[in-house]
């Protein structure tokens, strides 16, 4: 399992406890955090015992951000499963021997997610075309499971894969659309992805006043990370109405986001994806008969 954590604090010991308790073999389960940068009084705790014994912490001394920190926990941890979480989640009963039942090659697991203050229920996330966001899905998938994008709270795959995949991408800042340029790019690359509701996670979702804070700090990184992703996927003629939608949204991020894209190299990303990548993004559209977020025919081109 592999985890990052930024001033989490007492809610990683909680996490590790949920994990090991719910888990059918829970000798077998290897629990990698990585604490992002924490405050010394935000640092992950873990409880004295068989949890901490599961448990290793890989300090940051730089702010990494969700994508290099779950790579960096990815690279020190050493089973053949990755399951992807968060630092204030709860786990269901069996949620190790249901991931190993599940799991193949080529194959990535998306699990439910459960509001823990809540009846609320996410089963992975669909795209939103050109804006590069997601919407939850809030009811189960049919009998053909497949989502757009994996639950970024849980997220199960073969480290061979995730290997191959190249993890996620470090040319993002911070938080904000890992999950979902991940996900395409898995789909791009052959694999796909399985949703289940088999495995639950209870998920801590941020009250509303840290969220007006959290925004308030992270908007420059999130604007550019959606336009990063839209660059390495999207038809070109759709690249400039995702730029004016962000535009219109975030008049003042705006600037800064576009410096950030060009410094960051986009582009050459977007040329790296279409020389390496077996599946265009014009196959994820007829895969999933995609249409814009207001109902137009995605172009191919």
């Amino acid at each position: 399992m592999v985890l990052p954590a930024r001033d989490e604090g007492d809610r990683v010991g909680a996490t590790v406890a949920s994990a090991l308790g719910a888990a059918t073999v829970p000798d077998d389960i290897e629990i990698v955090v990585v604490d992002d940068c924490s405050s010394p009084a935000g640092r992950p705790r873990v409880t004295a015992g068989a949890d901490r014994r599961r448990v290793r912490i890989i300090r940051s001394s730089r702010h990494l951000g969700v994508g290099a920190a779950r790579n960096l926990a990815a690279r020190h941890a050493s089973g053949r499963l990755l399951f992807v979480t968060d630092a204030h989640t709860r786990f269901s009963d069996g949620w190790d021997s249901v991931a190993r039942k599940l799991i193949a090659p080529r194959r990535i697991l998306s699990v439910t997610i459960r509001d823990q203050a809540s009846a609320w229920h996410g089963y992975g996330c669909r795209l939103v075309i050109p804006h590069m966001g997601t919407h939850w899905n809030t009811s189960p998938p049919g009998p053909t499971p497949h989502v757009h994008v994996a639950s970024s709270a849980g997220t199960v795959i073969e480290r061979t894969l995730f290997e191959l995949l190249g993890g996620y991408d470090e040319g993002m800042v911070h938080y904000s659309g890992f999950e979902p340029e991940f996900s395409v790019r898995a789909w791009r690359s052959g694999a796909e992805i399985v949703h289940t509701t088999d495995i639950e996670i209870s998920h801590r979702f941020k009250p509303r006043e840290e969220v007006t804070a959290f925004l308030g700090s992270a908007r420059t990184a999130m604007v550019h990370n959606c336009l990063r992703f839209g660059t390495a996927h999207l038809p070109e003629s759709m690249i400039l109405e995702m730029v004016r939608l962000h535009a219109l949204e975030f008049p003042d991020h705006i600037r800064e986001a576009l410096l950030m894209l060009e410094e960051r190299g986009a582009w050459r990303r977007r040329e790296q994806l279409a020389a390496s990548l077996p599946y265009g993004f014009a196959w994820f559209v007829r895969r999933f008969a995609l249409r814009d977020q207001i109902g137009r025919p995605v172009p191919e081109a």
